[in-house]
């Protein structure tokens, strides 16, 4: 039930940052484990989306397996 808080904790505040585009990412909790995958416009949004992740309460690690737009082929 923690890891569903934490998932949607975290879906929630990536929405309502406008500097991020949410639906570009997934998002899966495992034991307090955050794992983040998708695709960032840039460098600067990626950073804010790992900033959301590792401040949402209960997180313990945060793994990114999110690329970059511009590394995409």
């Amino acid at each position: 039930a923690q890891d569903t808080w934490i998932t949607t904790q975290l879906k929630s505040s990536l929405m309502f940052d406008g500097d991020i585009q949410s639906r570009n990412y997934s998002v899966k909790t495992v034991s307090g484990q955050v794992y983040l995958m998708g695709i960032a416009q840039n460098q600067e949004e990626l950073d804010k989306v790992i900033s959301h992740a590792s401040n949402t309460n209960g997180v313990q690690k945060v793994i990114s397996y999110v690329r970059l737009k511009d590394e995409v082929d």
